[in-house]
């Protein structure tokens, strides 16, 4: 049968290839498409990341910012505790903590409010200082230093060796000041982000703020597919530990990737229907002109003892070598425009961040298969109907059909 199917498509080879090259379009297009969405993805869960760590515990008001006053700080021995806990979890690199607070950054006359986040220097989990792009990061040894972001900086006129005031309101409730050095300026993929937060060493946080406790938790794993199992287990330890403490992941922690991901879903979901209905329409109608032509044949064949479920195979499978040729020369075009597209090296810098990025498109399985899928099955979909009718036609109709 299957040889068959391929024989009556080289009989008419114009429409074949006509048909074969619009299924072959489409998947192309979803190709290509998906990729540079799953490389924009990518390029986003890699800066969330980065900002966030793979997974963060703390206190869950603190974590949907309902906490009120500085209870939900962290203490020293609690601390301990956790980090205990996750250290038992395969695949965690390590952890780090965490103390973030508000306050009036004061340059001679001009003032800024930011987010100070206390880090532990150099602790090859998230320190940030490989975001510095002028002067030094954050070293063990420092008190009163701050990293600053490029874009607030640039706003306050400062640079590596300025000083500046930081103050803020202690745990008890006193306002506390204290000046600091510039010893670096990061770059951070958003340009809020590096107007907005600056970072300085987790010991002068705790020291103004007049508390040993840190906010949060940060911890690290070896791979990024390991998140979701590994919060699900540590969260399962804390409770069994009795501690009141929650485990977000990195997508969780930032309400803008969740955004993003979810219109980089639409945006595919809108193509791949697009595509779907494009092919399935146009296929739809050439083989219904094919079939229709062959009303004829179909009555020969069903007077020679053909049953009519025989013959809607065939058809079908017409239309699904059909599928699979336009779908398998779709996704090497596809491929190939992808190969293109990355060798082009095109340099993009997104809305709303600082860093310039190269735009390319990634042709991983998923992304190659689900456009191939997508298109043998809008073939093999349009096929059904004009099949389905030209089985029903009696064979007395069929053979004075002209």
């Amino acid at each position: 049968m299957a040889r068959l199917a391929l024989r009556n498509l080289s009989r008419n080879r114009r429409r074949t290839v006509l048909s074969a090259g619009i299924v072959a379009l489409g998947c192309a297009l979803s190709l290509v498409v998906l990729g540079f969405v799953e490389r924009s993805r990518s390029l986003i869960q890699e800066t969330t990341v980065q900002q966030f760590g793979n997974l963060q515990i703390a206190d869950p008001e603190f974590l949907d910012g309902k906490a009120e006053g500085f209870a939900y700080l962290v203490s020293p021995a609690v601390r301990a505790q956790v980090e205990g806990l996750v250290r038992l979890e395969r695949g965690v690199v390590g952890t780090t903590a965490q103390l973030a607070l508000s306050g009036l950054l004061a340059v001679r006359r001009t003032t800024a409010v930011v987010r100070a986040v206390g880090v532990v220097p150099e602790n090859n989990i998230l320190d940030y200082n490989d975001l510095v792009i002028d002067g030094r990061g954050l070293k063990p040894g420092d008190v009163g230093a701050v990293l600053v972001g490029q874009t607030l900086a640039n706003e306050l006129g400062l640079q590596p060796g300025d000083f500046v005031n930081l103050t803020a309101t202690t745990v008890a409730g006193a306002f506390n000041v204290s000046p600091l050095e510039v010893v670096g300026l990061f770059q951070f993929s958003s340009a809020e982000v590096e107007r907005a937060q600056v970072f300085v060493p987790l010991s002068f946080a705790q020291l103004l703020l007049a508390t040993e406790g840190v906010d949060r938790i940060v911890v690290r794993l070896d791979r990024l597919g390991r998140t979701s199992a590994a919060a699900r287990a540590i969260g399962a330890r804390l409770r069994a530990a009795g501690l009141a403490l929650e485990v977000r992941t990195w997508d969780v922690l930032s309400p803008f990737y969740r955004g993003l991901s979810g219109f980089f879903d639409l945006l595919f979901g809108f193509l791949v229907a697009a595509v779907f209905t494009l092919v399935f329409f146009i296929v739809l109608q050439i083989l219904t002109l094919s079939f229709l032509e062959r009303t004829r044949e179909v009555g020969t064949i069903r007077a020679l003892g053909t049953r009519q479920g025989e013959v809607f195979r065939l058809f079908v499978e017409e239309s699904l070598w059909l599928g699979l040729v336009g779908g398998g020369v779709g996704a090497l075009i596809g491929i190939g425009i992808s190969l293109l597209f990355n060798a082009a090296k095109i340099p993009w810098q997104p809305p709303g961040t600082v860093q310039t990025v190269t735009l390319g498109v990634d042709f991983t399985a998923t992304a190659i298969l689900i456009p191939f899928l997508v298109s043998v099955f809008s073939t093999l979909a349009s096929a059904l109907l004009p099949a389905y009718q030209a089985t029903r036609v009696s064979v007395v109709d069929a053979l004075r059909a002209v």
